[in-house]
């Protein structure tokens, strides 16, 4: 609980308001850039709130035991909630579901990868584009952290990753911005994005078709990000205001925009 408090006494310092109708947010930053768009338009019909996102990563599970300890209003989470999480003192909303994928950048011509091939990459089996129908160069391989949302999903959505033992070759990035900026910056690079973080690429990297299937032409696809609102249980008016917006027709607008999928959800 200690190292909790010291990131979440971190990310506080960088909240600018501390007036009653400000919302802070804060958690996965997988899912920062579409509270943040939420936020913005939230503003634009509430002039009288503040809707502050926090643009450094507090993670999942320190922004859940945040908001259920009061140190934030809002927690966003890129995942449904474990068991232990729903034991907190928290209610949340699934307001969008959101395509994951693998990527590439832009200077690998492979385009589409099976899981087992993506299960052999990770594992260090497979280590040359050749071996995949590429050129003749070493895969750079980019994962997050066992822990991290975007990682979760993965294990859990694409056949044999799970079992899947990463060598030490394999570099962890640690936040979805540290993840991007790599696949965009590295040549030969392989990692794992979403739908919403990819729409920001502009092309300097490639969504990659998993066994045949295409995502690039659609926000759905073979492995899917729940994306989450989690407030404390006794959340403020402005909190419910905001959720309140999210569900409206100009916030499932706005999710679309963002090239995510809305979730119908009651409150």
């Amino acid at each position: 609980m200690k190292s909790i408090l010291a990131a979440v006494a971190v990310v506080l310092c960088s909240f600018l308001n501390a007036n009653a109708d400000t919302i802070k947010i804060a958690g996965s930053g997988q899912m920062l850039p579409l509270a943040s768009a939420l936020g913005k338009a939230y503003m634009k019909k509430h002039p009288g709130d503040v809707v502050e996102v926090n643009p450094k990563s507090l993670g999942q599970k320190n922004g859940v035991e945040a908001v259920s300890e009061g140190y934030i209003d809002i927690a966003t989470s890129a995942r449904r909630l474990g068991e232990e999480e729903r034991r907190l003192q928290v209610r949340s909303y699934e307001v969008a579901t959101v395509a994951g994928f693998f990527a590439v950048n832009a200077s690998v011509p492979v385009r589409g990868l099976t899981s087992p091939q993506i299960c052999d990459i990770y594992a260090g089996k497979i280590t040359n584009w050749k071996q995949v129908g590429g050129k003749d160069a070493r895969i750079v391989v980019l994962t997050r952290p066992e822990k991290d949302s975007t990682k979760i999903v993965m294990r859990q959505q694409v056949h044999g990753f799970a079992k899947v033992e990463e060598p030490a070759t394999v570099l962890s990035k640690l936040r979805a911005k540290d993840m991007m900026t790599a696949l965009a910056s590295t040549p030969d690079a392989i990692g794992m994005v979403d739908a919403v973080n990819y729409a920001d690429a502009g092309g300097k990297f490639i969504a990659l078709k998993l066994d045949g299937k295409d995502i690039t032409s659609s926000i759905t696809g073979p492995v899917q990000h729940h994306y989450q609102f989690v407030l404390n249980k006794n959340p403020g008016a402005a909190d419910l205001r905001f959720i309140q917006f999210v569900r409206s027709p100009e916030g499932q607008a706005i999710i679309r925009q963002e090239k995510a999928n809305p979730v119908k959800f009651n409150m």
